[in-house]
């Protein structure tokens, strides 16, 4: 009874050991947003108000800051639209919170905005959620510059 005893403790021990193991290696979302990012793609609703081929860059660093710069392409009147500040990371929601320092758009500088992050390898897509005011959402496509 003694051996079986041993065994088991031995058995739970190990089983221990390797989970922890694994949950250290898997990375956190936050950590997986630290670096550079370069624009795909735009879409507000199902409209490509940036172009077609939009320009833009985007860094997160470890300490919670981000800065954001998207310019559209050719002839879409848009313009730019730039801002930057702190971000937090919402992992069992798969959620940034970005809070807004300053940007073009004066009106945004204190706000905070929630975006939904998917990640799939070098590529990132980060949605709104729907606005209750009837705006569409906005669905930014991301690659790894980095």
């Amino acid at each position: 009874m003694k051996t079986i005893a041993c065994r088991l403790l031995t058995l739970f021990a190990a089983a221990l050991i390797v989970a922890g193991a694994a949950a250290a290696e898997t990375p956190t979302l936050a950590s997986r947003l630290v670096g550079h990012w370069s624009l795909v793609s735009v879409a507000i609703g199902d409209q490509r108000t940036y172009g077609v081929e939009p320009k833009g860059s985007m860094f997160f660093d470890a300490a919670g800051h981000y800065s954001v710069i998207v310019v559209a392409a050719g002839g879409a009147g848009v313009g730019a639209i730039a801002y930057f500040g702190e971000y937090t990371v919402d992992e069992a929601a798969g959620a940034l919170s970005l809070h807004i320092d300053a940007g073009s758009r004066a009106a945004v500088a204190g706000s905070d905005e929630r975006r939904l992050a998917q990640l799939d390898g070098d590529s990132l897509t980060l949605r709104n959620e729907r606005p209750s005011n009837g705006l569409s959402a906005v669905t930014l496509v991301w690659k790894r510059a980095d």
